[in-house]
């Protein structure tokens, strides 16, 4: 679980710090800074998983790798002209019963494009939420030091500078690492979703192995496939929870053209099938939603970019409940981002009754720069004239038109 996180240097994330609860709501405007931090929490697991910090900040974290460090009050041309350009990101997670707190720092050149390890951190917690004994990695000097179980006092270096980090090494694993091995397990296991319903989720896909639909979505069919076959009541179960959203669907059935060898998602609707080709936007959507909710290998921590888009808004409060039992009922942490008075109004009645569980955030512009700041569940949430501008820009005609514009499919 992601309990805390400090962003230094990314994108629009100059320097902020956000305590997270295990179901949390980013609601503003367009452009204010929200994807952004789901790229930063995306791109925290990666850096402590990937291979290389050149594949921890490609594809799917939007932009090129220059185009991750916050831009100078000059724009992209002085940060292209500077010598070097720093991000860091710093987190404290629970891991079962433990707390870790891990941070790593990343120096770009942007005459070369070189990428490198400019600071790692890792310690254990203790009770008071800070660092308890020698840390599992720190930086001293120009070296990384890297202990182990057996010998605290004597640790493995390696040199600071380098294109990978620590944690994403696998040498570093075992019952002598032990620390690295368990936070590395925990990014691995996060998912954050950009979900594609007009070209991913409906291109053609072979039977493969695997255990998510992608970050995109891209992978449904082959997920579907699998779990039909691995996990049937899971499938069911995906079918049963699309039908209470959507209660036109009939049947969901994933075909194998044993011709071609590809996959293809059949929806029943008033007796017809229709292929994943040609459903709504919509339905698609809360498909992959059902599927997330549904999957037995899923991540500790799951986020969303405005899962409301392509949604009619009477359909809405199913997908809020949806994603709150996620979170509460699952032991799951999930982290949405939305343009929606009315789900965050759905969550807001649910947060009264849950404080320390579910959270809202608001965000938005200062400047170039990201500013998140927690939202009061107290009181309601349109008595404050403030908090409704918050979810429009100023270019927009307002709440609702914003709300209908985003809610366009399916009745």
């Amino acid at each position: 679980m992601l309990k805390k996180l400090t962003v230094k240097g990314f994108k629009s994330l100059a320097d902020l710090s956000i305590d997270f609860p295990r179901f949390a709501v980013l609601f503003g405007p367009n452009a204010a800074g929200k994807s952004n931090l789901l790229d930063a929490i995306l791109a925290l697991s990666r850096l402590g998983t990937e291979r290389t910090l050149a594949d921890a900040l490609s594809d799917p974290i939007r932009g090129r790798q220059i185009e991750a460090f916050s831009f100078p009050p000059e724009g992209l041309a002085a940060l292209l002209a500077s010598s070097q350009a720093r991000l860091e990101l710093s987190a404290d997670l629970g891991v079962g019963k433990d707390s870790y707190r891990y941070r790593v720092a990343v120096r770009i050149e942007p005459a070369s494009g070189k990428l490198t390890v400019a600071d790692e951190y890792l310690a254990q917690l203790g009770g008071t939420g800070e660092p308890k004994g020698r840390p599992q990695i720190e930086t001293v000097g120009k070296e990384l030091r890297i202990r182990r179980k057996s010998k605290p006092a004597h640790p493995r270096t390696e040199p600071l500078g380098l294109n990978h980090t620590v944690l994403s090494d696998n040498r570093f694993g075992g019952v002598e690492y032990r620390s690295l091995e368990r936070v590395r397990q925990e990014l691995t296991a996060w998912r954050i979703y950009y979900l594609d319903p007009r070209v991913a989720m409906r291109a053609e896909r072979s039977p493969s192995e695997v255990r998510d639909i992608g970050v995109l979505g891209e992978n449904i069919a082959p997920f579907l496939y699998q779990l039909r076959a691995e996990e049937p009541k899971h499938f069911d179960a995906v079918l049963r929870t699309l039908r209470a959203i959507v209660p036109s669907v009939e049947a969901l059935t994933v075909d194998l053209d044993r011709r071609r060898g590809t996959l293809d998602i059949l929806i029943r609707q008033a007796g017809v099938d229709y292929s994943s080709r040609i459903v709504s936007e919509g339905t698609l959507r809360v498909l992959a939603l059902c599927a997330i909710a549904v999957n037995p290998w899923g991540g500790s921590l799951v986020g969303f970019e405005e899962p409301e888009n392509g949604v009619h808004p009477r359909r809405l409060e199913l997908i809020a409940q949806l994603l709150l039992s996620l979170a509460l009922e699952q032991n799951r942490q999930v982290i949405v981002t939305t343009h929606s008075p009315l789900f965050c109004d759905m969550v807001l009645k649910r947060a009264r009754s849950k404080p320390a569980d579910i959270g809202l955030f608001n965000v938005h512009r200062a400047g170039a720069q990201t500013v998140i700041k927690p939202f009061d569940v107290s009181g309601p949430l349109f008595k404050d004239e403030e908090i409704a501008a918050a979810l429009t820009a100023g270019t927009e005609d307002g709440l609702f038109e914003s709300m209908l514009m985003r809610g366009l499919l399916d009745e």
